[in-house]
């Protein structure tokens, strides 16, 4: 506790606002190690050419648009971490009720397969990277392999309050709100399946734009990209009944949470060399 106002009776007439409040400050940790997301995306996508349904790249038409499902529609992020170090400070009124703040830092880690963070793909033309043209869109949702992302770690905050509702003795009934906030960036990227492994460190890429992409995506030459950023919202509320033995406080509760990470509908190209430095010319 900081400073604490003289406690007194809350009926006193002459009693003060003085007298009834506190200010406490701390350290605030909140560590989650196996969280599991849900994907929230389109149920269908219109901006893909049609599936490969033939053996012979001679009819491959890679620029006509066609409604197909989304691969990541109800798909699932099965391990999702997030830790949060911070500073806590409560206003604290008659001992009962507190209005807090934290202010600190976030960082997160997560991994699924490929499917839940639609890695795509061009297949199925004839010839090298020259043949690839402005219109051509992927025709492939790569659903075979693992993609993990880590941020960095950024500035985050929440607010929040507490109080006990109900006292009967040692017995106490409290709950609780917060709201959280963070804006963390993506520090590495690994994409691991059969046609593509890479790595990139600090990705960049387009946000809410549909395909096709420029044909220098992925190229140091490429323009108008934005860095990955993760938003992340968390709310949660909680319930919990206490009672006070001696210096030991057991206690029975539930909390509910709900947690959104948005990335913007960044696409994010695989690294490549731009045409004139290619060495092989060979498409991925």
């Amino acid at each position: 506790t900081m400073w604490e106002g003289t406690s007194g009776d809350p009926c006193d007439p002459c009693a003060t606002w003085c007298d009834a409040i506190s200010i406490r400050a701390g350290f605030y940790g909140d560590y989650v190690f196996d969280r599991v997301l849900k994907t929230d995306t389109t149920k269908t996508v219109d901006d893909m050419a049609a599936a490969l349904a033939t053996g012979t790249s001679a009819a491959v038409d890679a620029v006509a648009a066609a409604t197909r499902d989304n691969a990541a529609y109800g798909k699932h992020i099965h391990d999702a971490e997030w830790a949060t170090n911070a500073a806590y400070l409560a206003l604290n009124i008659w001992d009962r009720f507190d209005v807090f703040c934290t202010l600190g830092a976030s960082s997160g880690y997560f991994k699924a397969g490929s499917d839940a963070f639609s890695v795509v793909g061009l297949f199925g033309l004839k010839g090298d990277v020259t043949t690839v043209a402005q219109t051509n869109l992927p025709n492939v949702f790569l659903t075979q392999g693992v993609v993990e992302l880590y941020t960095d770690t950024s500035f985050s905050w929440s607010i929040g309050a507490r109080g006990a509702l109900w006292e009967c003795g040692c017995a106490t009934l409290g709950a609780e709100f917060q709201y959280a906030q963070s804006k963390p960036k993506v520090e590495t990227l690994n994409v691991l399946c059969t046609p593509a492994q890479f790595t990139v460190h600090k990705p960049r890429g387009y946000k809410n734009t549909p395909f096709p992409l420029p044909l220098d995506a992925g190229t140091e030459a490429a323009a108008n990209t934005k860095s990955a950023t993760i938003q992340y919202h968390e709310w949660q509320a909680g319930l919990a009944l206490s009672y006070r033995l001696n210096m030991l406080v057991p206690y029975l509760g539930v909390k509910w949470s709900r947690a959104s990470f948005d990335a913007d509908n960044i696409r994010i190209a695989q690294p490549r060399l731009a045409a004139t430095d290619a060495i092989l010319k060979l498409t991925a």
